[in-house]
This record gives C-alpha cells, structure tokens and sequence, in this order.
C-alpha cells in the first residue's frame, strides 16, 4: 500500500464558514495543501501549496496545527493519506479562485455542508473539529 504524506489547512472565514477545494476530475470535495518538497517543513509546504491553489498568502501566525491524521485516499487505489493539518483564520471575506489543479473552491456553511462529499481526512478529522466552532 502507498502512503502519501501531505499538509492541508482547515480555513475558517469570520461566518464561520469552511473552506474547501474540489480538484478536477473527482466528486471530492477536500481540504486545500499538498505534498511537501524537499526541505520544505509543513508550514512553508503548507504555504506554497496555498498560494499555488489559491492564490493566498498566508503567516505563521495565522496558522495553528491541529494535529495529524491517517485514512485512506479517496482519488488514488491502494493508497493511505497521512495529513498534517493546520487552521488558518481569515477575518476578513476573501474571494479565492481555483488554480492548478483545482476545479472548484467553495465556503461550505452549517447549514449546507450535508450536501458535499468530503474525503476522509476532511470528514473524519476536520469536520468534527468545524463543527464545534460554532
């Protein structure tokens, strides 16, 4: 079995609202990050894989880490995603584009966030954790 390793951000606007990514090709719905490059540590991965997705720059003291988690990747067979999983709270509205490989960015709310299909890491780890901000 394969093991990806990766670096994801649970961001969370000033409603509340969760951010996150569909990548093209998949009904997914996911955090935004990715893989580390070497040298890279998770926060400066965690960082370039925004920026890279979403345009958004963002400082290490926006940032808080959650904590990692193990489950099986939902895009790839026979493969275990190992995330590592940092908030990011951004006060003020924010309009973000998908780039790269992205196909979608939605701000998923409390009253709609049923209506997505979430990948494991999001849903078992992440949205447990949303949901008790409010």
């Amino acid at each position: 079995m394969k093991l990806i390793e990766i670096c994801a951000a649970m961001i969370v606007n000033s409603a509340s609202d969760l951010l996150m990514v569909r990548k093209q090709n998949s009904a997914f719905y996911q955090l935004p990050g990715g893989k580390a490059e070497i040298g890279e540590t998770y926060l400066e991965a965690l960082q370039r894989e925004l920026l890279e997705e979403l345009g958004l720059i963002i400082t290490a003291s926006q940032v808080k880490y959650l904590g990692t988690h193990e489950t099986s990747a939902v895009n790839e067979d026979d493969t275990r995603v190992c995330g590592h999983i940092f908030q990011v709270n951004l006060l003020e509205g924010v309009d973000l584009e998908p780039l790269a490989e992205l196909d979608e960015v939605v701000w998923v709310t409390y009253q709609d966030y049923h209506n997505y299909q979430f990948a494991h890491l999001a849903s078992e780890f992440v949205l447990p954790r949303w949901l008790q901000i409010n």
